[in-house]
């Protein structure tokens, strides 16, 4: 095992600031997991840092952020509900603007002039203002109806 040296050097933080570093490091460190899940690469590096930093709650007397688990230091209850607050918010927003996105590519591609295939081939891009009209049109259906009206059309 090679050592590695901690250097101690100080960082002054609010107790707001720090409660907003947590929830930046937990948000962070759901991203990273899920995707180091699907890799099949997990660090326990993350954990390690989740589990320093929420070590830290108590120096902010803010002490019920943070319990330890098993020796280990995690999200208290309350603060769990909290940060999976804003992961439902954020896919929640993800869910509908990759439907719109995709609908709206979908219906460009099916739409689209060989001209405008072409300038998109060689300009290696889209056309942002006409492929824009077609994400706008999803947005505004969804906002009104939500997934209400739509439908799969059987090809009887």
């Amino acid at each position: 095992m090679i050592y590695t040296p901690k250097i101690q050097k100080a960082i002054d933080f609010t107790k707001e600031q720090y409660k907003e570093l947590l929830l930046l490091v937990l948000l962070g460190s759901w991203v990273r997991g899920g995707v180091a899940d699907l890799k099949g690469e997990y660090s326990p590096k993350m954990d390690e840092l989740e589990d320093y930093l929420l070590g830290k709650a108590k120096d902010f007397d803010l002490e019920h952020l943070a319990e330890n688990f098993k020796g280990h230091m995690v999200p208290s209850d309350a603060f769990a509900k909290e940060y999976e607050a804003i992961i439902e918010e954020y896919n929640e927003d993800e869910f509908w603007s990759e439907l719109e996105m995709l609908l709206g590519k979908r219906d460009f591609y099916e739409e689209a002039t060989e001209q405008e295939l072409e300038t998109i081939e060689k300009k290696d891009g889209w056309l942002l203002g006409k492929v824009d009209q077609y994400y706008r049109k999803y947005q505004d259906e969804f906002e009104k109806y939500g997934i209400e009206r739509l439908r799969i059309q059987s090809e009887d």
